[in-house]
């Protein structure tokens, strides 16, 4: 039987590894590896930092009918197969869905700058947050890309709201290296996120790329020279490429792969964060390009017919404070880049669209848990 290892629960993960599952059934062996044999839901990251919760309310243990769920550290991959906790384990085809790892230590070591982008890591953060009384709080994006675009945004946003509820002297502001928020998708988006920001007295210091060489204690200075003053930075820190695909082809954190997302090494698919895409990095990308993958596995293998890629349908709720989101989507009806463009919509900020993020999580949580 063949053998098909999928390494990362992340939404391209679990499309992948379902996909297969979907189209092959018992026809092959498909193996789902996971660091601590569970998932992190990482739009949990935000309502952990503002103390609303805990990291393990994000969390879910992985169980997926007729998929083997291995716990364990993947150190070495090949497309023909993984190294795990030591173990070599053998493979026909490999899918990689590591993302794209945090590399906190180019970031300051200071108790008033905190980097993170998970609910795990978000935790340190929740208790600075609390403590502000008066001052100025920075949300810094380190660099580009990183996963989530919008939610930087969002939390500056939600920050400013929460200060303002409990009536403190706290101003929020945030610093990001594009030219405009969100540029790159245009259609409005970056004037929506100006515009919301700026109803919540959140400044936007645009073209700003940290030079932490030259920062100091309470202040960010770019490279160009300019400098804010902080009393606490939340850091967004730079996304760098996985250990495990450093061998690759690619430039940055970004690997280079095929319309199919096949890697330069035969056999080794990359999908997700880490995968140099003309797409968002956003779970809805994540979970076309896993499924992309999975069908052209099955195909190579004689098992299905081949298919054209999946069209992704990324979506991004924002908060704006309270129970306020609104929600950027982005469709590809018309073919996808670079031969044609996504048509880009916008939901604007109401309290409506908060069941429509409860409801996103409930649906992670039983695309990975799905008892026997």
């Amino acid at each position: 039987m063949k053998r098909i290892v999928v390494i990362g629960a992340g939404p391209g993960g679990i499309a992948a590894a379902t996909q297969l599952q979907n189209q092959a059934g018992n026809q092959i062996e498909i193996v789902l590896i996971e660091r601590n044999g569970t998932a992190e839901f990482l739009p949990g990251t935000l309502a952990t930092a503002l103390g609303q919760t805990s990291p393990a309310d994000w969390q879910q243990p992985l169980q997926l009918p007729g998929i083997t769920v291995q716990a364990g550290e993947v150190t070495q991959v090949s497309g023909h197969g993984v190294v795990v906790d030591g173990d070599s384990l053998t493979a026909d085809f490999v899918i990689a869905a590591p993302g794209l790892a945090l590399d906190d230590t180019a970031v300051p070591q200071q108790p008033n700058i905190i980097p993170f982008w998970s609910p795990s890591t978000a935790a340190t953060a929740s208790d600075a947050v609390q403590k502000m009384q008066t001052g100025r709080v920075a949300v810094i994006v380190a660099g580009l890309p990183y996963r989530c675009p919008p939610a930087p945004f969002s939390l500056a946003m939600q920050l400013a709201h929460h200060y303002q509820q409990a009536e403190k002297k706290v101003d929020v502001f945030i610093t990001t290296p594009e030219e405009r928020p969100l540029t790159i998708i245009g259609n409005g988006i970056p004037e929506h996120l100006e515009r919301s920001c700026a109803e919540l007295d959140v400044a936007i210091y645009t073209q700003f790329q940290p030079d932490w060489g030259k920062s100091g204690e309470n202040e960010v200075v770019s490279v160009d020279g300019r400098s804010q003053p902080f009393d606490l930075a939340l850091v967004v820190p730079p996304h760098v490429r996985s250990p495990l695909l450093r061998h690759l082809l690619g430039d940055g954190p970004l690997v280079s792969v095929s319309p199919q997302f096949e890697s330069d090494e035969p056999g080794l698919f990359v999908i997700g964060d880490a995968a140099k895409t003309p797409f968002p990095r956003a779970a809805g990308a994540a979970t076309a390009q896993g499924k992309t993958a999975a069908d052209a596995i099955l195909a190579r293998l004689g098992l299905i017919e081949p298919a054209p890629p999946h069209a992704p349908e990324p979506e991004c709720y924002i908060g704006h404070g309270g129970e306020v989101f609104s929600k950027i989507a982005m469709r590809y009806p018309h073919g996808l880049p670079p031969n044609a463009k996504p048509e880009v919509y916008l939901d604007a900020p109401s309290t409506t669209l908060a069941d429509g993020f409860a409801a996103a999580f409930k649906t992670w949580k039983a695309q990975r848990y799905q008892p026997q």
